[in-house]
């Protein structure tokens, strides 16, 4: 599925929502629509993860490099209202409390999500 990149700028950064899959096949394709987001310096960008049908470890490594980016070019990167195709992702990778970003679960994924990466059992 093409990715969709809606955007709008707001009084101190930006908010957005992306739709689609970000995946190996697609990621190019991100990359492109977002060369449309012009950041400033200390500026915040939210990023709405809800509408991302279908991810992989090369989308997982997007995120990842966006996440750096931000901090190379002193801007605040927030992922959001993950959807539960990333959340699997990052509790299958263990990579939750990488990102930085408060996750907030919905009742209907907690049974298919672990979050148990790291923590310390009995």
């Amino acid at each position: 599925m093409d990715p969709v990149l809606k955007f709008r700028e707001v009084e101190s950064g930006i908010e957005s929502a992306w739709e689609g899959y970000l995946t190996i096949h697609y990621v190019s394709q991100w990359k492109e629509k977002l060369k449309q987001i012009k950041t400033k310096h200390g500026s915040f960008w939210n990023v709405d993860l809800s509408g991302i049908q279908r991810i992989d470890t090369a989308g997982i490594q997007f995120l990842l490099f966006l996440k750096k980016y931000s901090s190379d070019k002193n801007f605040q990167l927030k992922l959001q209202n993950h959807s539960l195709p990333v959340l699997k992702v990052i509790d299958l990778l263990g990579l939750v409390n990488h990102f930085g970003d408060k996750v907030k679960i919905k009742k209907e994924y907690a049974d298919e999500l672990v979050f148990a990466y790291g923590t310390k059992k009995g």
